[in-house]
């Protein structure tokens, strides 16, 4: 493998599953040490068991301050100082805005954009020390309009603001800050509506270039450069990888 992590200790919340979860198995199968947070441990075991490396799990729900200030210092008490977090946490609701829920709303915003914000609080003292990588999985949808998804861009797009704006802060302490863009891509978030409609992936991919939704494999591999030194110089950066989508 190219991007080799054997002297990386890595953080991933929202490794239970879809993209953080790939994430995490990437990591370790590259050699680092990897601190799989989730709201639920029990959802974490059969993972932290499967790992070739030194892995711990630790619960954290990023709507909690005082979890996520919890899970960052248990982390860092069992595998060390932190060199790259990832933050992949991530909630969606669909509707159109004038039909959509308030706790909805609140909860998309609190998860996607304050969760984002406490995580990254939280842990870059941290990767201050290590002069470490700060990545927040983002989406498309942070800089293009999707039906029925207002509040999910307009989270994505507060999300891609604050990858600038932690950049801006925290480079001058060595810590790169990135984003990852994904566009759609097959995991739990949208299994709920692939099963309502059939048609939906094959109307998705249609407006592909690539002609296919995306899987969690071809957003780790990203994360895999992103956490690697080759790519310190990379910094202020939200990167699509949406198979020409937003082209």
């Amino acid at each position: 493998m190219s991007e080799d992590l054997h002297d990386k200790t890595t953080l991933v919340v929202g490794a239970s599953h879809g993209i953080g979860k790939k994430i995490a198995e990437e990591y370790a199968e590259r050699g680092s040490n990897v601190a799989a947070l989730a709201r639920s441990v029990g959802d974490l075991e059969a993972l932290v068991e499967s790992l070739p490396t030194d892995c711990v799990a630790v619960e954290c729900d990023v709507r909690d301050d005082a979890s996520v200030a919890d899970a960052v210092t248990t982390a860092v008490d069992a595998l060390g100082p932190i060199d790259v977090a990832v933050n992949s946490a991530g909630t969606i609701a669909r509707s159109r805005l004038h039909e959509a829920d308030e706790a909805d709303l609140t909860r998309v915003v609190d998860v996607n954009l304050l969760g984002a914000l406490r995580v990254s609080k939280h842990v870059l003292p941290s990767l201050m020390e290590t002069e470490g990588t700060l990545i927040h999985v983002s989406s498309e949808a942070g800089s293009v309009g999707v039906p029925e998804l207002p509040t999910y861009c307009a989270s994505k797009g507060g999300l891609d603001a604050a990858v600038q704006q932690l950049a801006v802060d925290y480079g001058p302490d060595g810590v790169s800050v990135v984003g990852i863009a994904p566009g759609t891509t097959k995991t739990s978030m949208n299994e709920a509506v692939r099963e309502r409609d059939p048609s939906w992936v094959e109307e998705r991919a249609a407006g592909i270039p690539s002609g296919r939704l995306g899987m969690p494999e071809d957003i780790s591999g990203l994360a895999a450069y992103l956490a690697a030194d080759r790519s310190d110089y990379l910094t202020g950066e939200v990167v699509h990888i949406d198979g020409g989508s937003t082209a």
